[in-house]
């Protein structure tokens, strides 16, 4: 039920949005503003999973290179700093955002998967150094 356990803060969501007009089309790595609520936070569209069709929902293209206006994708959104979420299936009026670029919006989305922050590679931090000698 709404309101038994706490609103989950998240740095990373997967997302269905559908892109609007904006003057370029979104590619992987723009910086975005994540408009949630009334939270306008700094966002960057770290991966492109697929592009959708519009009305049946399935997938036309995994991993495209860039979202045309007018189309609808699932893409990934890595938040700058950590925004209270709410899944869309969970409650409706909590999982819709927009993205904003240079004061013009963008796309809308839903959330429709909150993702774990990513670690650092311990395969990194193995092996090599002073203390490998």
């Amino acid at each position: 039920e709404p309101g038994a356990a706490a609103v989950p803060c998240a740095l990373r969501l997967e997302a269905r949005i559908i892109v609007f007009d904006p003057k370029k089309p979104i590619i992987k790595g723009e910086t975005v503003l994540f408009h949630y609520q009334s939270v306008s936070e700094p966002a960057n569209v770290t991966k492109l999973v697929a592009l959708l069709h519009k009305s049946s929902g399935e997938v036309l293209k995994r991993k495209p290179r860039a979202l045309p206006r007018n189309s609808t994708a699932v893409v990934q959104i890595t938040l700058h700093k950590e925004v209270p979420l709410e899944l869309y299936k969970d409650v409706k009026s909590l999982g819709r955002f927009m993205l904003r670029e240079e004061g013009q919006t963008i796309a809308a989305g839903v959330v429709t998967r909150i993702l774990p922050p990513k670690r650092r590679d311990p395969s990194v931090d193995a092996g090599g150094g002073a203390d490998a000698l």
